[in-house]
């Protein structure tokens, strides 16, 4: 069987401690397996990758008026979800944000049963936490973004 397309957006949300904002999560179809993932999720059919980066962003955390940064990563992979095989195509757009309080009151029922919390995380701790990142790199690849190394065209991250 052909997995499904799905296109997506995620956001790498950064305060000025310089902190990213990951959600706590569930996998669909694996209850039991958790892991911390950047705000974000599938494009509607008339959407850009950039408009679904600040419609997911608003939806999931209650950021507003922010400026998109640039696209800085992409990650392809195939998964398993609600019973369907996804080829996930995901942008990741890096977004620069003073203090912000996250309201997830605008979040889909799936994404309320999905998100168990969130926490701003430093680039060390991401490093020494024995924690599931997505993208999995995650450790090895925000501290560049934090000095100000922006790539010239999105990097592969892999999964």
């Amino acid at each position: 069987m052909t997995p499904e397309p799905r296109p997506a957006s995620r956001v790498l949300v950064v305060d000025r401690l310089d902190r990213l904002l990951l959600f706590d999560g569930i996998v669909p179809n694996r209850a039991r397996t958790r892991l911390w993932c950047p705000p974000g999720g599938a494009l509607r059919s008339d959407e850009t990758f950039e408009e679904a980066a600040l419609r997911e962003l608003a939806e999931e955390t209650g950021i507003r008026g922010v400026a998109l940064g640039p696209c800085v990563w992409r990650r392809e992979h195939v998964f398993e979800m609600f019973g369907r095989w996804c080829s996930a195509d995901e942008r990741y757009f890096l977004v620069r944000v003073g203090a912000a309080e996250i309201d997830g009151s605008g979040r889909e029922a799936v994404e309320a049963d999905l998100i168990l919390g969130h926490r701003w995380w430093t680039a060390a701790e991401i490093a020494a936490s024995p924690e599931t990142f997505v993208p999995r790199r995650l450790g090895e690849l925000f501290p560049p973004l934090l000095r100000g190394e922006i790539p010239p065209l999105p990097i592969a991250v892999g999964v």
